[in-house]
């Protein structure tokens, strides 16, 4: 602005006079009035102005509705941000008539302790729907004790007061301290869970939500001084008066309570069995907060939704995640006694009871949570010690020597101490520290891969087969070099074959693991539900093609075992430890035999079942308009389908096997009742072996109760074969049978893996 604009503005300023304007009160009132002012005339020297509002809404009136026009110019963040603006459900900034930014609630003033009992317990209601996968923000970040603790990034026990006033600066009300300090105790509770959390192998999106929005959780702040805080706090609590012993205990009783869980979550870093005892320290309260919940007095305006704001400016407002109490104290107690569980592992007897301890762990239903899921890997995997005193190779000798090469050369540790090159021993020291590195992390991924979500585990072994295959072609490419130095004689079995036959210890100890893998996701298929009933047949026909293809290489193994063990025995080359190592092997592999022989007999059954089901009209198949059983075939088998061995099935054996068409209906049941009996017989001599004997020393009792479900279900199959039967023979001239069919859902059967039909009677067929 030129300076002579500027003294020509100040001159007609200083000749206003305030007496200037209209002196009628009605002349000052139009002039106030925006709704009499005209229009401002818009004047632009080579603009020419044009109205077209009446165009645009003549122009509107000719759309359907529903229609959507679209400036090229008008990009999608405008058009997205269009939308948001001003709508309560998407604009976290919008505020209804009245509202206010921000919260104005009054931290100063004083609470009754029945209030502090509320907030306490809401507070431990947001802690279990965090641990369920509800965010911060929706859950212990919704209260505004815990935004005052932790705005700003406190670094001392001083700076966390609620009242901040400096006159009541030594003076703090009792209530205030007391939930202070159940505040700064879930905080640092909080601390320890998340971090262990974000260390280990997980899935944000499926399971937990560690996102802090950049809020510091007391990193700043000892673990010592809040405890020694929080212990204070009690001392005072059992002092005052004017306080009802009631009203003590269940303050105290939350005060302990938290303290207990913030030293169990400390403990449980370091590894030991000490932490069992935390964990039933911590169940030990849980039956007072129950009984005391009745005391409480809740406090809703101590918990705002606005808090978001601060939080993630750019996040639509979401609602406050409400977990009743009763759903909130048993996630509390299954978390303690999963906890507690989860604590044997570190008691390491041999690698098969710690692949079943973890795989019926995590099996448990409801699954354990995100927090003790990655407990037990941190167990396992913290700084590639395996349960906080073992190396990999431990144990994968350990696993290699209790299948495939039982008192081996191959696994013997003098390999490694020789240094000369033309010593035998030298080379396969090499050769088999090459096949533990290939090995190491497949085998560690089996373990990871079964501390994830059941829908996860599934998924995710569908990709580790494809290792495992890579793994069983090295392993049988080093078994040919190693041929060289271990001057392996191989032997010939006429009934087989007329060519020489050599151990492959490396490739059949890999093959066996993927066999397994191939099962789990065939099982798993069924417990997520994966498969549509009029598919369970064919299904239950894989899963009995693959227990077979493992039986038979168990049995392959056996062969191997047992003939090197009379060699050695024949040339009295056994000591008593390597006389334990084949004992040991041979009794794994029969139980492997045993176990297996059970499964595929059970599936054979429920595969002819459910195919005489089928003929009989009694499974509903879904119309299929886009697909056809070819590309279904496809889609099923398709995590199969870039393995070499087994080789895939094709489709027409597949079908032929299924459907069996040179077999009557009756013959079908004939063949699954004989099916069921045998396996039936072979879950009750199971059921019967010792923790030893089943290698499922520190989980015998899960164990015990999944084969207890495999045998109730296997007793129900025979119930319902005899029933179809008996329908069948029961039929008019129409050969209708009256009867209906239920498949039971997940949950609703004796056992996920084994979906058994109901069978019901049916008097309008």
């Amino acid at each position: 602005m030129h300076n002579n604009d500027v003294a020509a503005i100040t001159q007609q300023v200083s000749d206003l006079d305030i007496d200037q304007g209209p002196s009628d009160p009605a002349a000052m009132m139009a002039a106030l009035n925006p709704e009499l002012r005209p229009a401002p005339k818009l004047y632009s020297k080579g603009v020419k102005i044009t109205d077209i509002t009446q165009i645009f809404t003549n122009a509107a009136h000719q759309l359907e509705v529903g229609d959507l026009i679209k400036d090229p110019f008008f990009t999608l963040f405008e058009a997205v941000a269009a939308l948001e603006i001003m709508d309560p459900k998407m604009d976290s900034g919008y505020l209804a008539p009245g509202e206010t930014m921000e919260d104005d609630y009054d931290f100063a003033q004083a609470l009754l302790p029945e209030e502090v009992l509320g907030i306490i317990d809401q507070l431990l209601c947001h802690e279990m729907a965090w641990h369920m996968g509800h965010p911060l923000a929706q859950t212990i970040f919704t209260s505004l004790y815990i935004d005052r603790i932790l705005h700003p990034s406190p670094l001392s026990l001083s700076e966390t007061r609620f009242d901040r006033d400096e006159s009541c600066a030594e003076d703090e009300p009792l209530m205030l301290q007391v939930l202070r300090a159940y505040c700064l105790g879930l905080i640092k509770t909080c601390w320890y869970v998340n971090n262990r959390v974000r260390s280990e192998h997980f899935y944000e999106e499926e399971d937990f939500a560690t996102h802090t929005f950049h809020r510091n959780l007391l990193e700043g702040i000892e673990y010592d001084e809040i405890l020694r805080f929080m212990k204070e706090t009690v001392d005072l609590v059992l002092q005052a008066h004017g306080i009802s012993e009631d009203v003590k205990k269940a303050l105290s009783t939350r005060l302990n309570f938290r303290q207990a869980f913030l030293k169990t979550v400390d403990v449980v870093e370091s590894r030991s069995l000490d932490a069992k005892q935390s964990w039933r320290e911590t169940l030990s309260f849980i039956s007072d907060l129950k009984s005391s919940s009745k005391l409480t007095k809740p406090v809703p305006q101590s918990f705002s939704v606005k808090l978001q704001r601060k939080l993630a400016s750019t996040v639509p407002p979401r609602p406050i995640v409400v977990v009743g109490q009763e759903s909130a104290y048993e996630h509390l107690e299954r978390m303690c006694k999963d906890g507690e569980i989860a604590v044997d592992i570190l008691d390491y007897t041999d690698s098969h009871s710690l692949m079943t301890f973890v795989s019926l762990f995590q099996a448990r239903k409801p699954q354990p949570a995100v927090y003790i899921r990655t407990l037990l890997q941190y167990y396992m995997f913290a700084d590639m010690i395996i349960l906080g005193k073992m190396s990999i190779r431990e144990i994968l000798d350990d696993d290699l020597a209790s299948l495939t090469l039982p008192a081996n050369q191959l696994l013997d540790r003098i390999n490694d101490e020789v240094e000369v090159t033309h010593d035998p021993r030298f080379h396969m020291a090499q050769r088999m520290e090459l096949f533990r590195s290939r090995a190491a992390n497949t085998y560690i991924d089996i373990l990871r891969t079964m501390c994830q979500s059941r829908c996860r585990i599934r998924r995710t072994l569908c990709h580790t087969i494809v290792d495992w295959d890579n793994l069983q072609l090295d392993g049988e490419e080093i078994d040919q070099e190693l041929r060289e130095f271990t001057k392996e004689k191989p032997f010939i079995d006429k009934t087989l074959s007329h060519d020489p036959i050599y151990a492959f210890p490396l490739s059949s100890w890999a093959y066996y693991y993927k066999l397994r893998q191939m099962e789990w996701i065939v099982q798993l298929g069924f417990e997520l539900q994966v498969y549509q009933p009029d598919e369970l047949s064919g299904m239950y026909f894989y899963l009995n093609h693959l227990c077979k293809t493992r039986s038979r290489h168990l049995e392959r193994i056996r062969s191997e075992v047992m003939r090197s063990y009379s060699v050695r025995r024949n040339e009295s080359q056994l000591d008593p430890t390597q006389r334990e190592e084949f004992t040991n092997a041979i009794s794994f592999i029969n139980f492997s035999m045993l176990e297996v022989t059970s499964t595929y007999g059970f599936a054979d059954a429920l595969s002819s079942l459910f195919e005489a089901l089928r003929r009989l009209d009694l499974i509903p198949i879904p119309p299929r308009p886009y697909g056809n059983d070819v590309m279904r075939y496809e889609v099923r088998m398709k995590p199969f389908s870039t393995i070499g061995l087994p080789a895939p099935l094709s489709f027409e054996s597949f079908t032929y096997n299924v459907t069996q068409p040179n077999e009557t209906t009756l013959d079908l049941l004939l063949i699954a009742g004989e099916a069921t009996a045998a396996a039936k017989k072979g879950f009750e001599i199971l059921s019967k072996l010792n923790p030893k004997d089943a290698y499922c020393r520190g989980s015998h009792e899960s164990w015990l109760k999944d084969i207890k479900d495999c045998l109730k279900a296997c007793i129900f199959t025979g119930i319902s074969i005899a029933a179809v039967k008996k329908a069948i023979e029961g039929a008019g001239k129409d050969n209708k049978v009256k009867i209906q069919v239920e498949i039971p859902t997940t949950g609703k059967g004796y056992h996920d893996w084994w979906i058994v039909p109901k069978i019901l009677p049916d008097p309008k067929r």
